[in-house]
């Protein structure tokens, strides 16, 4: 998953500087306008990948599960309900599908996996909005906008996701040790 994000980012990032170089050259504001998707496109995967190669680096998937911003919420398990998460979950892709795998990994491994990811996307979510920033010097408010928005609901679906299965995962080590006892 991460390669293909590579992938997206530096094509995007071609297809902007030729664009506005195609704009330059012709002044057809087409080609400005398509400059300025796929400089969207560029900001909004480059950015993942910086963020999620900061906390990887820093981090290392070794994150406390046991700190506060990780407990559950009371109005979590109804609103992840009525989200209907446990039915869409596992269509989203996953950057690298052994973190979360409980035969490759133990159980506090993928919780610690999954408040890294959730810290990850919950940056992304902020960084995402704050893409609308670049209206001002370029207008098209309503391209960053609508983009920021999709974003940061992007992401703020993969933290559902993670404090989705961040209880039965707690459930699945309170058993484990309970046996071990």
């Amino acid at each position: 998953m991460v390669k293909k994000m590579f992938v997206v980012s530096g094509a995007s990032l071609v297809l902007l500087f030729a664009f506005w170089g195609m704009f330059l050259g012709t002044k057809k504001p087409a080609y400005f306008t398509f400059g300025i998707i796929a400089m969207t496109i560029c900001y909004h995967f480059t950015v993942r990948l910086v963020i999620g190669g900061l906390f990887d680096f820093f981090l290392k998937n070794n994150v406390n599960y046991r700190r506060k911003w990780f407990a559950e919420r009371d109005f979590e398990k109804n609103l992840y309900k009525k989200l209907r998460v446990k039915k869409w979950k596992k269509i989203l892709p996953t950057a690298d599908e052994g973190l979360f795998s409980l035969e490759k990994k133990t159980p506090e491994q993928v919780i610690m996996a999954g408040c890294q990811a959730e810290i990850v996307h919950e940056c992304c979510a902020v960084a995402g909005l704050l893409s609308m920033f670049l209206a001002f010097p370029f207008g098209y408010f309503w391209v960053f906008f609508g983009t920021s928005v999709a974003a940061a609901l992007c992401d703020l679906a993969f933290v559902a996701i993670q404090r989705f299965n961040r209880p039965r995962l707690m459930k699945l080590i309170e058993r484990k040790s309970a046996i071990n006892s």
